[in-house]
């Protein structure tokens, strides 16, 4: 049996291995342990690399490289733009490695489903696990809306703030309608989707806003833990920053043992687990919803 088959079955085996250890993590702790990470990357590289030796193929070794480089700037991207955590941020990275080909099983479920896709598998899985996130945190956000009698404030607040990059969105949503009614109808699908932005972010927002933030004692503190403002203790003042706290700052918490503000984020990592199952065995999601939407 070819190897790099074997090789690709046993990568694509790991990832879910490693993927249902970080859900339940994410969901239990709020977080996800480096070494699951680290350890995916080092194990994934080591069988391309020994198969690019066996087989003498040194771009199934070498792929692997260069998506970790350019998956490393994306994953940073995302984490200081806070789309992603820390954790999650560092098992996409290890994820790149493992997907950096198409798994070479997969062309026969593909062309048997007859939903082929052009883009490499990692790009699928990042659009995939963005559709079902959307879903996830739409969801989500209903959810904290009817609960959440806070809801209403934070989205009036959440509108205000975004009135100059919903100016610009809608401008470019109209310049889209134009081009779909003069040129061609497949601009209609950026027009409802620019339009329809702002306020997704908004209710997203609102919602995220009414619901994640807590006030907790300092002994349910964990590092990473992002904090709403500033604190001061003595004659030192622990900021908000994109990292979280750390470990000195909840270790003067705790002396200190003031209460704290925390907002956090939604347990993505089981979006990832999901998105992998439709990846492999559905083909790309954002491509069949605007097909089953529009006629495309």
């Amino acid at each position: 049996m070819d190897i790099i088959f074997i090789g690709d079955i046993f990568l694509v085996s790991l990832a879910f291995l490693w993927l249902i250890a970080a859900s339940v993590t994410d969901l239990k702790k709020r977080e996800v342990p480096n070494w699951l990470s680290f350890s995916l990357i080092f194990i994934a590289l080591a069988i391309r690399g020994f198969i690019a030796l066996i087989e003498k193929q040194p771009t199934y070794f070498l792929y692997g490289l260069i998506a970790l480089a350019i998956f490393f700037i994306l994953a940073n991207l995302f984490y200081y733009t806070r789309i992603f955590g820390g954790g999650d941020a560092k098992l996409l990275i290890a994820l790149s490695v493992v997907f950096a080909i198409k798994p070479v099983f997969i062309t026969n479920i593909i062309e048997y489903t007859t939903l082929g896709f052009t883009e490499p598998f990692i790009m699928l899985f990042l659009i995939n696990s963005f559709v079902l996130g959307s879903v996830y945190g739409l969801f989500f956000s209903i959810f904290s809306a009817i609960k959440n009698k806070n809801f209403g404030k934070e989205f009036k607040k959440e509108t205000k703030k975004i009135r100059l990059i919903r100016t610009i969105l809608w401008l470019i949503a109209f310049i889209c309608l134009a081009i779909a009614i003069f040129q061609t109808t497949w601009c209609f699908v950026p027009f409802v989707i620019f339009l329809a932005l702002p306020y997704i972010y908004v209710f997203i927002k609102a919602a995220e806003n009414s619901a994640m933030i807590k006030k907790l004692s300092p002994i349910k503190l964990r590092e990473g833990d992002w904090i709403m403002e500033k604190i001061r203790i003595k004659n030192k003042i622990i900021k908000p920053s994109i990292h979280g706290l750390s470990k000195e700052d909840i270790a003067l918490l705790k002396k200190s043992r003031k209460k704290v503000i925390v907002k956090y984020g939604l347990p993505f990592i089981p979006v990832f687990l999901v998105s992998l199952i439709f990846s492999l065995l559905v083909g790309d999601l954002l491509v069949i919803i605007i097909n089953l939407l529009f006629g495309f």
